[in-house]
């Protein structure tokens, strides 16, 4: 039978060093890519991209990519194109919760144009007294209008909703060493076998177990990646008078200030600490909005 005629779309779950694996709704195909296609492309094919492959061979599930579409949206780090959301993996303890980590994750998501969740994991470790810390922690993010969800393995508490939260979508999980993002994943993909390790070592940061990046198929229209678990959180470079625009609560109050110029920083008639003094925004979001927008600062100097 020729198949060379035919042609499907769909998405690379996966980079290999010579070839890449695309879904599609027939079926997955290893692909290579064609020649006058490799000449053209000024950027390399990721994982998550969306493609048209012309079948070779259907009997052993080979093809060409022959076309890459435009991507949505892109995220360098790991490299994952036309993502509809990211979901960032915490834990109040073991590891303990680290909201600098989040703020960055958020402002970074927001720089990408990525939706971004944050799940709480490990709920089944905390007494009535660390949940009611989380809740406050939680609630402060529901109400400037980021999605939260609580998850525990033990009892596989969250999952259902996790999963909903996940459907006909391409999601990626991350998130610091050591909070469950794995174990997770198994509860997911229970024929999939993920690599955990412990939390140890003096900070209570487990190993990195990922090692490449892949779309897990949990049916045709939904994928979710694994991704490798990171120390920190790397943000974008932005210019540095957009930084506020990446921080809801604080973007909302920009022009109410006394001074057009305001950066927020002890400036004399500034609304936003007025705020954080009132309790109305949190004193670590101010914190964290100033730390990056003086890293942007220090990153524009570095170039002129």
């Amino acid at each position: 039978m020729d198949e060379s005629n035919l042609t499907l779309r769909g998405t690379v779950v996966e980079e290999q060093k010579n070839y890449y694996i695309v879904s599609t709704q027939q079926n997955d195909f290893r692909c290579t890519i064609k020649g006058t296609l490799l000449k053209k492309q000024k950027h390399r094919i990721f994982t998550g991209d969306s493609v048209n492959i012309r079948i070779i061979n259907d009997d052993t599930l080979e093809g060409v990519i022959s076309e890459v579409f435009p991507r949505k949206n892109f995220l360098p780090r790991p490299p994952l194109a036309n993502l509809s959301q990211v979901i960032f993996i915490n834990c109040l303890k073991h590891p303990r919760l680290d909201v600098e980590a989040i703020d960055r994750f958020l402002f970074s998501a927001s720089a990408y144009d990525i939706e971004a969740v944050i799940a709480f994991n490990k709920i089944d470790l905390l007494d009535e007294d660390e949940l009611r810390e989380l809740e406050e922690v939680a609630r402060y993010y529901e109400n400037i209008n980021y999605k939260t969800i609580y998850t525990s393995v033990p009892g596989n508490r969250g999952i259902a909703e996790l999963i909903d939260l996940c459907e006909n979508k391409t999601s990626a999980f991350t998130g610091l060493s050591g909070v469950g993002k794995s174990s997770l994943l198994s509860l997911i993909f229970p024929d999939i076998e993920f690599r955990t390790n412990i939390v140890s070592g003096a900070h209570g940061r487990g190993t990195h177990t990922t090692t490449h990046i892949q779309l897990l198929s949990l049916n045709k229209n939904t994928f979710i990646a694994d991704t490798p678990g990171f120390a920190f959180v790397d943000v974008p470079t932005v210019p540095e008078d957009t930084v506020a625009s990446h921080f809801p609560e604080i973007e909302n109050i920009v022009g109410q200030c006394r001074f057009n110029n305001c950066i927020h920083d002890s400036e004399p008639g500034c609304k936003i600490i007025e705020l954080v003094e009132s309790g109305e925004i949190a004193p670590w979001r101010l914190e964290h909005y100033l730390k990056i927008y003086q890293d942007m600062v220090k990153r524009r100097k570095a170039y002129l």
